[in-house]
């Protein structure tokens, strides 16, 4: 059995991302240790609030106006060592919206503090503020074209070190990422609240893959 970890801001989100990826028979743990780390394959980071000034994800060190919200600079500080330690051991790790950006950052890149800052179509990506619905809208990933439930006001700058940009949705914005040396890869969207089709299933069968990849080396290591 391959074990999965799984990054959360509240136990009360871990229900939505079980579910989701119960679909391909994986049921999750919640990790909030990084030495725990060592107890599993891959390493699921999920959506969540803003990242923290204090690990350089704006870039802009003078300014002091950063419209964030729902900061966990505790939870910056985990994912972090848990990267450090993915990077170390070459997990699989699959970033969702608050994953991509953390994976982004982690790899040198900057966000933008607020889709507006990057002259993108604030309204294609979250709904006004206030409001915790999803938006929908089409996101072109390599020759394919789909629909995804999005919520984010945050969005890559400046793309991080060995990272490819792979997904964009209309108005631009990088909406996946794929390490070019690692197995990691990142949707800004949220797959786990995107009801149907491709923008629901391609992070688990990215998920898959890495399954079949890890199950097949521990079955050559036991017969060797």
């Amino acid at each position: 059995m391959v074990a999965v970890a799984i990054t959360l801001s509240e136990d009360k989100y871990f229900e939505k991302y079980a579910s989701w990826l119960r679909e391909i028979d994986v049921e999750p743990v919640r990790i909030t240790d990084s030495e725990a780390l060592c107890d599993f394959d891959i390493l699921v980071l999920s959506g969540g609030g803003d990242l923290s000034v204090e690990i350089g994800a704006y870039g802009q060190p003078e300014r002091t106006d950063f419209p964030l919200q729902f900061i966990k600079p505790e939870r910056d500080e985990l994912e972090i060592s848990l990267l450090n330690k993915a990077t170390k051991n070459k997990m699989p790790v699959l970033g969702i919206c608050r994953g991509l950006q953390i994976i982004n950052v982690y790899c040198g890149g900057t966000l933008w503090p607020d889709i507006s800052e990057g002259n993108f179509n604030t309204l294609l990506h979250r709904k006004h503020s206030g409001d915790d619905g999803d938006t929908e809208h089409e996101v072109d990933l390599v020759d394919s074209n789909f629909d995804v439930a999005s919520h984010h006001h945050l969005a890559i700058h400046i793309l991080g070190d060995n990272l490819s940009a792979i997904g964009h949705s209309n108005d631009g914005l990088i909406e996946a990422v794929k390490h070019t040396e690692l197995p990691w890869f990142a949707v800004q969207w949220h797959p786990e609240r995107t009801l149907e089709g491709p923008g629901r299933s391609i992070p688990k069968e990215w998920l898959l893959q890495q399954i079949r990849n890890i199950s097949n080396s521990k079955d050559s290591d036991s017969v060797a």
